[in-house]
């Protein structure tokens, strides 16, 4: 994933949200979506998620992570 040092990034979650995040993509492969992987996304479009999780939890009062996959 491409991402900028100014901007928090799926890659430098803490342990426990990393954690979680394995949990999901275990469950995703149980439930046979292994044909996605994790997105390779451009700046621009890491600069999109970042501002769409800022508002989302703006909006909920809650820090709130995205999460993009593609299909492989």
């Amino acid at each position: 994933m491409c991402h900028r040092s100014s901007k928090p990034s799926a890659m430098d979650l803490p342990p426990s949200c990393k954690t979680a995040a394995d949990r999901m993509e275990q469950a995703l492969r149980k439930e046979d979506l292994a044909s996605y992987k994790a997105a390779q996304l451009t700046g621009s479009a890491v600069d999109s998620l970042s501002d769409a999780e800022q508002r989302i939890s703006r909006e909920l009062g809650r820090d709130i992570v995205l999460v993009a996959y593609e299909a492989r």
